[in-house]
Order: C-alpha cells, then structure tokens, then sequence
C-alpha cells in the first residue's frame, strides 16, 4: 500500500472510531489462484485496499492448493461452513445448492457497472436462469506462432492464415527435419477439450444443442469435419508433434520454447510459461486470430467468477468485496502481471493493456469469446473423460472417427439428461 493509502485508511478508521471496529465482521475468500506466486502481490494489495476502504469488514484469504481447492471447499460447504466468497466449479456447486444467487445483488447495481460484462461472459455463471456469480478473469485462447520459424519458412508474420487452407499450407512449410508446425493435444485434461472445440466453432458447428441435453459431434457434420481436420493435421497430414495422446498444455509449450513447433493454440497465459521455459523467445512471438472456415468465429474464453457461499453470514459484505476486486484497477494489473485476461468488455482501451501488443491483440481477440466451461453440474466429468477418450481413440484408430464419436455423443447425451 501507498503512503498516502495507507494515511487514507488510518484517517478512515479513526473517523469510524470504535463503532467500526466493535462491528467489524470476518469474511473468507477462496479461490484456486491464493497460492500463485505471480498473483500473490495483486491479492495482497486487493485485501489492504479494500479493508482500508471498508473498516467495518477484515477479509481472511484462506490458502489452498489448486488440487485441493474443490475438495476442500465442498467439505465445508457440507458443513456449511464455506467461505464467504469463492472461485469454483460454479455449475455444479450451484446445482448442489452449495452457492448463493446473486440476482437480488446485481439488481441493485447501476447500468454503467452491469454493462461492463458481456452476456455471454455472464451466462458462464449461471445455472437454470439465476446468476450465481461475477466473471473476474479468464483464459482467452487464440494463435501464437514463433516469429523467427515462420520468417525462416519464407512466410510473412503480418499476414498469418485466415482460413483452414490458409493454414494448412502454412503448416506443411513450416514443418520439417524433427520440427512440426504445430501440437494436436489429447492429453488427459480438459485443456483438450477446449482446443477441441475452437476448432468444432471456426467451422460453424455445434458440439451441443442449445440447451446442453443433446451431444451432436458426429450428429452435426461441420463439427465432425472440423474434428477430421484439426486430428488429420496428426494422422493424415504430419505437420503436428509426436504423441499427441499425451501431449497437454505443458508437453505444449515446451516444445513451442524449444522451437520445436512453430504454432499453438493456447491462452494469454501460455505466453509467461513460454518466456519462463526459454527467455530467449521473449520478443519473438506474434499472436492472431485462429484461422476459421466461417466469418467472425468465436474463441474461448476459460471463466474464473466470483460467488457466494449458501453458508455466508455476510452476503452485502461479500458482494462489496467482489464489486471491489471486479474495479479496472485490479482487472488490469491481473492481466499485466499474473497474465490473465480481463473478462469486462469496457477494457480495450486502457493505456496499460494497449501498451503491450501481444496483450492488447489477446483482448481485442477476446471481445468475440464463447464462456467456458459449458453450463452443465457433468461437465467436468463429460471435459476430462469422454470428450478425451474420444480424441485419443479417434488418434489411435483415425479410420473409426465417424464410429467413435458418434458412439460420444450417445453416451454424453445420456449423461446429459439424468
């Protein structure tokens, strides 16, 4: 905290004088992201800020290791003794009547502060109708290519591929001696998933119905081309890394590091991990929309949003404190040092995000994004199990793609409807 922040809420707190403090309430906050070195400082901040600012209220981070994090917040939700506020698995914590809507809340809000979200960063926190949080940052995906690779293959970085055959013929040039284009992932995560479906969207299909009680990736014949296509780049064309059925977000940008590919698909993110793997590279990427068969395809944007806990005592000093990290300030100082994308759609412009083109293209991307995870309490088992079975069986055996998938879509579709 500044000097002069810190003089700030020394003065508030002596004006609010013993009543504040006799009134002060506790409330918690958990969220996956607490034990990260790079968001560390930010939260911190967060915290000093908003308690100088609100002395009636002292908020408890609550330190969790991401593989724990689900775990240990459903324990004390059973318990109802969850924090206050909370980062998880929004749908299905919903469905379990572990979260609390929050419509009443952001009815009360003015219009200039609920225009600052999208409506389809927002249908990301809702279940059957009610809105069960607040989107605060994401992962928005596109296309990062090596410069260097790309200008060494006689190709032109100010005119990346706009189309599947654009890119095609940038992949076969780009791949050569023990260097591939790119990375078919297949590994064990949801991160598959959700390359998967960039590509199902750049060819105008549907990997759902609307309303998430019909699985349609062989039924709808744009998403099963587009899945013959992105899985052929492995199969069919050789242009994409060995291994795919293991290969995952780490096996990933390692080899983009390494120059080893010349191109992945991945979030803002990614970017920090790449520099971190070899720090050479720094200055040497371009990023750009994903190539698509369709006009203005979506990207995906991964959603972290802010809730209540059902057991919160506090829900009016909750809300305060999501409002409070949910200002520009921090949405802005996420994206530029923890590398995590703001999700407010009022943000294109800020001089801080506009004076790094790489960040300022993944935002301007980012403006046309589809939410995920997909609204359903079985999604994260349908992301990390089934849709994955299906990508490493179809590598396996590419001749039964048709057969596999539309054997998918059976067994998903029943999940969905029980």
């Amino acid at each position: 905290m500044s000097r002069n922040a810190l003089l700030a809420a020394v003065a508030v707190i002596a004006l609010a004088g013993p009543a504040a403090a006799q009134n002060r309430v506790t409330i918690q906050w958990q969220t996956p992201n607490l034990t990260e070195s790079q968001y560390e400082p930010i939260w911190k901040q967060t915290i000093a800020e908003f308690e100088a600012a609100n002395p009636d209220v002292k908020v408890e981070p609550i330190l969790v290791a991401r593989r724990d994090h689900w775990t240990k917040f459903v324990a004390s939700a059973q318990a109802r003794q969850a924090p206050c506020v909370v980062a998880v698995d929004l749908t299905t914590a919903a469905a379990e009547g572990y979260l609390r809507p929050m419509d009443d809340l952001w009815a009360k809000e003015p219009a200039s502060f609920r225009d600052a979200w999208a409506p389809e960063m927002l249908s990301a926190a809702k279940w059957e109708g009610k809105l069960y949080g607040l989107p605060n940052w994401g992962g928005t995906y596109a296309e990062v290519y090596n410069r260097e690779l790309v200008e060494k293959a006689g190709l032109d970085p100010k005119n990346p591929p706009k189309t599947w055959d654009e890119y095609l013929r940038w992949a076969k040039a780009l791949t050569g001696p023990d260097r591939w284009a790119t990375s078919i992932l297949g590994g064990k995560t949801d991160t598959t998933t959700r390359v998967l479906l960039t590509w199902i969207w750049g060819n105008g299909g549907e990997a759902f119905n609307a309303d998430m009680t019909e699985a349609t990736f062989a039924k709808n014949p744009k998403s099963l081309e587009a899945i013959k296509f992105y899985l052929g780049l492995f199969t069919k064309e050789g242009v994409a890394s060995p291994a795919p059925t293991t290969t995952n977000y780490l096996e990933q940008t390692v080899l983009f590091a390494q120059g080893k590919i010349a191109t992945m698909r991945n979030a803002y993110w990614s970017i920090a991990k790449v520099i971190g793997d070899n720090p050479a590279i720094e200055g040497k990427m371009f990023v750009a929309p994903m190539p698509a068969n369709i006009p203005n395809a979506p990207t995906l944007a991964s959603v972290s949003a802010h809730s209540i806990s059902q057991s919160c005592r506090y829900p009016e000093q909750a809300w305060r404190f999501i409002k409070f990290d949910m200002d520009k300030k921090w949405a802005i100082q996420r994206a530029v040092k923890a590398n995590w994308m703001p999700l407010r759609r009022d943000l294109v412009n800020e001089p801080e995000l506009k004076a790094d083109p790489m960040l300022a293209e993944f935002v301007r991307i980012g403006a046309n994004a589809r939410s995920y995870p997909l609204p359903h309490p079985a999604w994260a088992d349908i992301a990390v199990n089934d849709i994955v079975d299906a990508v490493q069986k179809a590598l396996l055996e590419p001749a039964r793609t048709d057969e596999i998938f539309r054997d998918l879509d059976v067994r998903v579709t029943r999940k969905l409807r029980q």
